[in-house]
């Protein structure tokens, strides 16, 4: 090696000598690579796919009065394999390094600088943080507070005055606004982060565990753990070798897969349109069967079966997962920990970022400036898809970046109307989903194509108009998303091909 080079694997697992010592390389793995290390490729054709930051480190060293600068990164970084606990947070800054890298000279080289020293310190982190760093003085006196006695009862009085004495409502306001949590949310997710990592450990104790987090009363503690977990202590502790179900509209058995796990039982008991009232009750009766003979210990669901919360707790433990926000990979992230398999679960994001990285490349490339439009097709109307808050506008226009047709809405996550008001739509690539079939999206469909507006949509004429699965659905998990990605690939790829010809 000529020169320091960080280097983050995202393709290829071989084996390779670094420095005379045999490793194996895998994706979603870091290296600090330095001058004078020699690294051997035992076999000539691997492939191995990567991204590297070369850099000349300087540090000014005071003798004799005056500073030298010496070229030396040993009292920062470790040489060879640098473990990291989240290798997509660290993908992600990388690539961001990359990107502004390419905007050349309208990228100041100073914020660059900073961009990567930042780099290095969350590397030297190396650990989870409950929240983002927060940057006010006196919330991270507070916090500190809150660390050195969690096991003590704490009062927002306390915490404000370790703030520096301020009002308790100033406190309060300043503490939300900085950490996104109010003071005592914020203390009871520090002391349930702390009893996690405790109860991981062999031959805990929930009344230990309690008491060492500041909890007095053990039934107290198991409740609020429950309430914030989603599982009660004693069954977190047997998380790995749970017998797990699911209960979902949206795929949440692919979560279970992603990470290595297989449902022991995956129902639906959402009633769709189109099915008749017996039709349902038949198909439920049958997948409750189903599900209780699997004798689940944890049944995972989404909010379209919260109306049957009482039925699952008489054959398991139920965890609803949160749809306040609809944030897909918070879930995923949830499942992963309520199945012991954070570890998976990171590297299927980065897998995944990697992917979206890649795709998003070779997309553009196709497309340029040619735009895209998503329809949902149901019994009732005409969706357009917008640009944001569902799963599926922020993979495709978000973190792919393809062009949304003019009518994509950047407020609404879709836009309904009937099919004989739809506009002419300013699209190049039409992409439609029939949803609801049974109870009669096709008949909308054949409205909407005879109305005046159709003909005129320069998709349309071009036949740029593709029928895709319920990528909605799909866009719900890693898996899912990952299929939708091929698919645009596949698809694209014929269309340029097709106009080649």
């Amino acid at each position: 090696m000529p020169v320091y080079l960080l280097c983050f694997i995202t393709e290829g697992e071989e084996i390779v000598v670094i420095d005379g010592t045999l490793k194996k390389i895998r994706p979603f793995q870091l290296y600090m690579l330095t001058p004078g290390m020699i690294v051997e490729f035992p076999d000539i054709g691997i492939a191995i796919e990567y991204y590297a930051i070369t850099f000349e480190p300087l540090m000014l060293v005071k003798a004799k009065g005056k500073y030298e600068a010496q070229s030396s990164l040993s009292d920062i970084l470790p040489s060879g394999h640098i473990p990291v606990h989240h290798p997509q947070q660290i993908f992600q800054q990388i690539l961001h390094l990359y990107h502004h890298s390419k905007q050349g000279s309208s990228m100041d080289s100073s914020a660059l600088r900073i961009q990567f020293e930042q780099l290095l310190h969350d590397i030297m982190l190396n650990e989870s943080k409950q929240t983002a760093t927060v940057r006010d003085e006196r919330v991270e006196r507070s916090i500190f507070y809150m660390e050195q006695h969690y096991k003590e009862k704490v009062s927002i009085e306390q915490l404000a005055e370790a703030a520096g004495s301020m009002s308790l409502a100033a406190f309060s306001n300043l503490f939300r606004q900085k950490t996104g949590q109010p003071p005592v949310e914020y203390l009871s997710n520090l002391r349930m982060n702390l009893a996690k990592q405790k109860l991981n450990k062999k031959n805990s104790l929930v009344k230990e565990v309690a008491a060492d987090v500041g909890f007095r009363s053990e039934f107290y503690f198991s409740r609020m753990f429950q309430r914030t977990v989603g599982v009660s202590p004693t069954l977190f502790m047997k998380r790995g070798k749970l017998k797990v179900a699911i209960a979902s509209s949206l795929g949440f058995g692919d979560h279970l897969k992603s990470l290595g796990i297989e449902p022991i039982c995956e129902v639906n008991l959402f009633h769709y349109p189109g099915h008749s009232h017996e039709q349902y009750i038949e198909r439920l009766n049958s997948q409750f069967l189903e599900l209780e003979r699997s004798k689940p210990d944890l049944i995972i669901a989404d909010h379209y079966h919260t109306e049957f919360k009482d039925r699952f707790k008489r054959m398991a433990a139920p965890v609803f997962m949160d749809f306040s926000v609809w944030d897909w990979k918070r879930n995923f992230e949830r499942i992963a920990e309520l199945v012991n398999r954070e570890r998976e679960a990171s590297e299927m994001l980065t897998r995944l970022d990697v992917q979206i990285e890649t795709a998003g490349r070779t997309l553009r490339g196709i497309l340029g400036e040619e735009r895209i439009t998503i329809l949902q097709v149901s019994h009732r109307s005409v969706g357009i898809q917008g640009r944001e808050r569902h799963p599926l506008n922020e993979l495709v226009f978000g973190e792919l970046a393809l062009h949304p047709g003019a009518q994509a809405s950047g407020e609404l996550w879709r836009q309904e109307m009937q099919p004989e008001i739809i506009p002419v739509l300013e699209t190049e690539h039409l992409l439609i989903h029939h949803h609801h079939a049974l109870a009669g999206s096709e008949q909308v469909y054949e409205r909407l194509v005879k109305t005046n507006a159709w003909p005129q949509i320069k998709a349309v004429r071009d036949g740029n108009v593709m029928r895709i699965p319920n990528w909605f659905v799909m866009s719900w998990t890693p898996l899912g998303r990952q299929r939708i990605i091929e698919e645009l690939l596949t698809a694209f790829k014929k269309q340029n091909k097709r106009s080649h010809l």
